[in-house]
């Protein structure tokens, strides 16, 4: 099992394991958290996840990685800005009423003209303009002011 990244103050580690899977652990979560987590994740990206438990580091789910590039190791073009933010609004669509919730681009992953989501720790039910303003957020913290001017660009969009 090799470590693949940690945060501390979220008391949360990932890791590859020898098969490949990826295992995200959350060290201070309870069965009946993960349990419910696993439950809305299967509801709305079924086959996501391929297992899930609790042992000695906490508890924790098995991904397959997703297949393509993370987003934030991509050109920032403005057809790659517009393409990713018409990606989470489809998203957001599509697992209605939940939300991923964290649209930073290492969560997102291009593999042709189809964006995955990974990373779906925040994933939730909140009020839509609670979404649109974190979802905004997250674009303009990735993209810049450039985020800004393409999509007040109805003719783009």
């Amino acid at each position: 099992m090799e470590l693949i990244k940690s945060n501390p103050d979220k008391h949360r580690s990932v890791y590859r394991l020898d098969s490949g899977t990826i295992r995200k652990y959350w060290h201070l979560e309870s069965s009946e958290w993960i349990t419910s987590h696993v439950t809305v994740l299967n509801k709305i990206v079924p086959g996501y996840i391929i297992d899930a438990g609790k042992d000695n580091l906490g508890v924790w789910i098995d991904v397959t990685p997703l297949p393509g590039i993370a987003a934030n190791n991509i050109i920032h073009t403005d057809e790659f800005i517009i393409k990713i933010y018409n990606a989470c609004l489809k998203n957001i669509t599509e697992t209605a009423p939940y939300v991923h919730g964290d649209w930073v681009l290492s969560n997102m992953f291009i593999d042709g003209d189809i964006v995955k989501f990974c990373d779906w720790d925040n994933v939730g039910i909140y009020p839509e303009e609670e979404v649109m303003n974190k979802l905004f957020k997250d674009l303009e913290s990735a993209f810049g002011t450039r985020f800004k001017e393409l999509i007040n660009d109805s003719t783009i969009v």
